[in-house]
């Protein structure tokens, strides 16, 4: 309860964070003017981002099937869906991969070990895809286009180095020795109360020692696959890119396309701030507000830069959130109904 008192002070405080950041910089007179919008476009950038969603799903999945887990991929979209929508409504660190494991640890052919390890794996080639794209939009735009980064360099450099450092983190706990290590280490209280809480001892499970053993066998599975590793991380890298790629075309469908390795670099910084985001869902108004500001940088007129950002996350948030509501919503009402009559 008390977990939702604040979910819904933090939800207020980002709508009228939002309320003042539309009345600030009064998109409308923009996307009224007759001719100036082009609505197939943008249709077309909604639909290119629910791609971009399914396959981020499907890049899990390919992780689960190296694994032996028995789920279809419209199962394996249904939890991502779910996820994402949940963690909209309580942003959580990670929580998407939290969900995820959850939900899928005791489909057939699954255990703990193989559900963290699939989610921590998306999780890095997430990281990984995000810093390379990155990187290449940096060398584009510095070396080949010769036109300088439109924000601050060491602001870019700093998110590389983020994505770098938790592709690390998370390399870390899928490493046995290391895991097993730190458990030994730590004090009883903690190997009862913390680490052992994975594999309740007291239902008949090993602990955490159980844990780290399902974890080691995963990783030996999923380095036996290159091939499928390569195109998880291809189907990941593609989700990334959608996000800038959706924010083109909506500024093309306002009749002022921006260049798009430089929408590259401006997304990669407004998707750092919300991933660091952990109070106000989806980081509604700060992260819009951040996105305007950077087209302003590069020259973008106030009130055309707020059209294309309201715009883009019209598309990458709330359209995100409808779809993945209803999946969400459908797929719960089917799981009660199946509980109550089998």
């Amino acid at each position: 309860m008390k977990r939702s008192r604040w979910s819904t002070v933090f939800t207020v405080i980002g709508i009228i964070i939002f309320a003042a950041y539309l009345a600030y910089t009064n998109p409308f007179t923009v996307l009224t003017e007759a001719g100036r919008f082009n609505a197939w476009i943008f249709t077309g950038a909604v639909l290119l981002n629910w791609v971009g969603l399914v396959f981020m799903a499907a890049s899990w999945h390919v992780l689960l099937n190296i694994l032996g887990v028995k789920a279809s991929l419209w199962a394996s979209v249904k939890r991502t869906f779910i996820s994402m929508f949940v963690v909209w409504m309580f942003p959580v660190p990670s929580g998407v991969e939290i969900i995820r494991a959850y939900l899928v640890k005791d489909e057939e052919g699954s255990n703990m070990g193989k559900a963290v390890s699939s989610v921590i794996v998306s999780k890095v080639y997430y990281f990984i895809s995000f810093g390379v794209l990155i990187t290449l939009a940096a060398v584009v735009v510095t070396f080949i286009q010769e036109g300088g980064i439109p924000v601050r360099p060491e602001l870019v450099w700093f998110v590389v180095l983020y994505a770098l450092a938790n592709s690390v983190l998370f390399g870390v706990i899928l490493t046995p020795r290391l895991l097993s290590y730190v458990y030994d280490a730590s004090p009883g209280w903690a190997r009862r109360y913390i680490f052992d809480r994975v594999y309740t001892p007291e239902l008949g499970s090993g602990g955490f020692p159980e844990f780290i053993d399902e974890i080691h066998k995963a990783v030996t599975v999923m380095q036996e696959s290159p091939l499928e590793n390569l195109l998880s991380l291809l189907l990941i890298g593609f989700h990334w890119s959608t996000g800038a790629i959706t924010a083109y075309l909506v500024s093309y469908s306002l009749g002022h396309p921006i260049d798009f390795w430089v929408l590259v670099l401006i997304y990669a910084v407004i998707e750092f701030i919300q991933q660091l985001n952990i109070l106000i869902p989806s980081g509604l108004g700060v992260v819009d507000a951040g996105l305007t500001g950077a087209f302003v940088v590069i020259g973008v007129p106030l009130s055309l830069a707020s059209a294309i950002s309201l715009l883009t996350r019209l598309a990458t948030y709330w359209f995100e959130l409808v779809l993945c509501g209803a999946v969400s919503l459908v797929y719960g009402y089917r799981e009660a109904v199946d509980g109550a009559f089998s």
